[in-house]
Parts: C-alpha cells; sequence; structure tokens
C-alpha cells in the first residue's frame, strides 16, 4: 500500500456510516467493503504524532492526527463515548476541553457532509466565544481532515492534519454518544 492511500483507508470506517446513511435513505447500496491492508512487512519508521495518541489509558481514540513536526490534535472518548474531550500538543496548544464531565451530548454538535465520490463528518463544540470544528472529508481526488476555529463567520485558526489520520467521527459516533446535529452546516476548507 502507498503511503498516500493509507490516509483513506483509516477514514473509510467513519464514511463507512455516511455512505450506509446516504444508501438507506436513497435505496441504494453501500460501497465495497474497506480492503484488507497487505501484511507485507514494511521498514520500521518512527510513531507519528498521531499515533502517540494523548488519550489516557482506557480512552478510546476518535480523532487524531499530526498537523506538524511538533504539534497534534486529539478528540479522546470514555469507552461509551459518553464524554469526548478535545486534546492539542505543540506550541500554541490550549487546556484539554472540556475540563469537566460534560456528557458529549450536551458539549459537542454534530453533522455529515456529502461530496461527489465520498462524504465527510464533523465535530462542533464552542470554547471561549469561538466555534471549534474537528472535521474529516474524502472526495474525488482528494481528502481533508482538521481544525478549524472561527468567531463569528470570520476563521481566526485552522490547522490542517498532515499524514495519517485516525477517525472514527460519523453517523455512528454520533448516535452512541447522542450528539445533536448541528444547524449551522459546515463546509471543509
Amino acid at each position: 500500500m502507498n503511503r498516500q492511500s493509507r490516509p483513506i483507508m483509516l477514514l473509510k470506517p467513519a464514511l463507512a456510516g455516511v455512505l450506509a446513511l446516504l444508501a438507506a435513505g436513497c435505496g441504494g447500496t453501500t460501497a465495497d467493503p474497506v480492503p484488507q491492508a497487505s501484511t507485507a512487512a514494511a521498514a520500521p519508521t518512527a510513531p507519528s504524532p498521531a499515533a502517540a495518541t494523548p488519550c489516557d489509558a482506557g480512552q478510546t481514540v476518535v480523532f487524531s492526527c499530526a498537523t506538524g513536526a511538533e504539534s497534534a490534535i486529539a478528540l479522546c472518548g470514555s469507552p461509551d463515548h459518553a464524554r469526548l474531550t478535545y486534546h492539542e500538543s505543540g506550541s500554541a496548544a490550549a487546556p484539554d476541553w472540556p475540563a469537566d464531565d460534560t456528557p458529549a451530548a450536551t458539549a459537542f454538535r454534530a453533522g455529515t457532509l456529502m461530496f461527489s465520490g465520498g462524504g465527510g463528518a464533523f465535530l462542533r463544540f464552542d470554547r471561549d466565544g469561538q466555534a471549534h470544528t474537528v472535521y474529516t472529508g474524502i472526495g474525488r481526488g482528494w481528502e481533508k481532515a482538521g481544525l478549524v476555529v472561527q468567531d463569528g463567520e470570520r476563521t481566526v485558526r485552522e490547522l490542517t492534519c498532515d499524514g495519517e489520520v485516525v477517525s472514527q467521527i460519523g453517523p455512528e459516533l454520533f448516535e452512541q454518544a447522542a450528539i445533536p446535529a448541528d444547524p449551522a452546516g459546515f463546509v471543509i476548507p
């Protein structure tokens, strides 16, 4: 498997839920199953910041990616996904959010996105008067993931995932955690 196809393989499980919902609503069928990774031995590589997740023992990695050589973003969840915590590492990192045991259903809003040849999903939370949106998406010939911070309509910060992305963001997570839909929607930058 080439390096370029690897992020797609990791995003497909989250997007499979989006495609299943679309197929159910349109009377169609879902996409082919995710192909299995090759079992050929590869040369060992240093773990990426996404692989060295900041999630504590007992937490599930809901989303994780490197956003630079020394920075990463992650969403860590309780095993039942009733609680989610946003974590950021690097020079401009802020403290984890939420700092208390606020349920994911109260702290986050969610949505799915449709694109030609793919789809996407996002989780949004409000912090310090700004909307923070963690997103993933795949379309024909492109894939994107990252974080956008907005103050009203103005984007004040944007972090783009670099390399490997681990994501469970999608309808199955939203349903399991009872995360409400975000009526504002989202446009991937």
